[in-house]
């Protein structure tokens, strides 16, 4: 073989392989796709959880006031006045029982859920959820503002959703 025969090989094996730079280089734009696509799954996953959260807390919190309404309609069906039991106050309320309970403002008691249901009864799957239900009458006294509030927490971070409404003595 002559030395121009093996320069020209040399030449070529050297054209076909790749250099380490060229490797490293591919890894690192590799790895930083991976670490964009990786970075959006997370966001993905972080913002479904707080909309499914944020749209139970929705549903909780019109289940307050409606469970109040109730309270004030029951009030009427049996000759009651509308806000027998709906003193100022803030109370506690699930479906179980439509007799408020008196509550802390500062401490409510959280919502459980059993059989597909949220309810204060300890006995069941724990949500993370704690609703109150604020009153105050308003003047003249044939009004009363219901507000109800459903605080809970992602990774620590406290978040709530409070909704308001008035309810009035239409008999």
């Amino acid at each position: 073989m002559s030395a121009k025969n093996t320069k020209h090989n040399l030449q070529s094996r050297a054209r076909h392989g790749f250099t380490i730079v060229e490797i490293i280089t591919v890894l690192f734009v590799v790895s930083v796709g991976l670490i964009g696509v990786l970075s959006l799954i997370i966001k993905n996953i972080q913002s479904q959880t707080f909309n499914k959260q944020n749209l139970i807390a929705y549903q909780l919190v019109q289940e307050g006031i409606e469970l109040t309404r109730e309270v004030r309609d029951t009030n009427w069906k049996i000759g009651n006045s509308y806000n027998d039991g709906l003193a100022d106050g803030y109370y506690s309320l699930d479906y179980q029982s439509l007799v408020p309970t008196s509550i802390s403002a500062d401490n409510p008691p959280p919502l459980y859920l059993n059989g597909g249901y949220y309810s204060h009864i300890p006995n069941a799957t724990s949500t993370g959820f704690k609703r109150s239900i604020r009153i105050e009458t308003l003047d003249p006294p044939t009004a009363m503002r219901v507000t109800c509030t459903v605080a809970w927490a992602i990774r620590d971070i406290p978040y709530a959703y409070n909704l308001e409404t008035i309810l009035y003595d239409w008999r």
